[in-house]
């Protein structure tokens, strides 16, 4: 279990990398911060103008470079690979078997369930962007079959044609818009008897508004968040079994801050280019602002485990 900080993410690590940004701890010699004297008069003679971000969670290819900076490189969220191992343990996943990854990112949760079970697993992503690093990382790790990403969505008839042994979704649920038909879609995606696994930003309408509010701004479009009941209703009413549905946001929330104070010790000893500072002081406010939401109870983490019913002997 990764060590519970005591300090505020907001005024601890991301106030550190605040002050790095601004030139107050660079160490002498390395590039990074902010220049002085003789050496901003030279760098007033060639000046680049970089990108920066837009205030939303727009996924550019500084946004995509700052992620894996922040959570290592191919990983898309809080110790990826470890919350995906931790989920997929119970269900005893194979090489025979087939596994669909909805809302596949970067392919973390894809990748390592092809490396850690050798099961085939196809993901889906419908950020165009997302789905050319993903494809690149899966053929650096020799998984271009294994783990394959495409740029596609639930009505895609290459993802409906075929029936899974698994669908796993990873905080993913509150980007669909068609909510009415997700759970039918969803059924008509695995096989009988077979499991659906889910991590997922859930809604406490009566706790934290102010912060959930403060965490949805930063999005594309206002966030959609079920609540524990609804899901699971959902989910019971199309025939899931649902089996976990388990609160992780302490553990969660261990995790992120892990995560974040790793990558504020690496920063005096590894700066980053010029290119990519305010992207990553954008990914620390971005990941300051969902851990103040789970703080306050505005949202939660859940593992939801819902199995599909059997098959029916009369229609075989």
């Amino acid at each position: 279990m990764p060590q519970v900080l005591n300090s505020p993410l907001v005024g601890g690590v991301s106030g550190r990398l605040k002050a790095w940004w601004n030139g107050d701890e660079t160490p002498a010699g390395k590039a990074g911060g902010k220049l002085n004297g003789n050496a901003a008069a030279e760098a007033e003679e060639e000046v680049i103008v970089y990108p920066s971000p837009s205030g939303i969670a727009e996924w550019t290819p500084q946004r995509i470079a700052s992620v894996q900076r922040l959570f290592g490189d191919g990983v898309d969220s809080p110790s990826g690979k470890e919350r995906v191992r931790s989920l997929i343990n119970p269900i005893g996943l194979n090489s025979e078997m087939t596994v669909l990854n909805i809302g596949a990112r970067l392919g973390t949760a894809a990748r390592t369930i092809a490396k850690e079970s050798g099961a085939w697993v196809d993901g889906v992503e419908t950020d165009g962007g997302l789905v050319e690093e993903a494809v690149r990382l899966s053929a650096m790790e020799g998984l271009v079959k294994k783990a394959v990403i495409r740029n596609l969505d639930l009505s895609d008839k290459e993802i409906r044609e075929h029936k899974r042994d698994a669908v796993v979704i990873q905080e993913s649920l509150y980007k669909i818009p068609e909510r009415e038909r997700l759970f039918k879609t969803l059924s008509e995606l695995i096989k009988p008897s077979s499991h659906l696994l889910i991590t997922e930003f859930l809604v406490n309408p009566s706790k934290g508004q102010d912060e959930r509010a403060e965490w949805g701004a930063l999005h594309k479009t206002s966030p959609r968040l079920f609540e524990l009941d609804e899901l699971r209703d959902g989910l019971s009413k199309i025939g899931f079994d649902v089996r976990v549905a388990k609160d992780e946001t302490k553990s969660y929330k261990a995790m992120l801050l892990n995560d974040i104070r790793k990558f504020g010790e690496s920063v005096p000893h590894n700066p980053l280019t010029r290119e990519l500072q305010e992207w990553v002081m954008w990914e620390v406010e971005y990941w300051a602002r969902t851990f103040n939401a789970l703080d306050a109870g505005g949202i939660t983490m859940h593992r939801i485990h819902a199995v599909t019913p059997m098959a029916d002997p009369t229609k075989t």
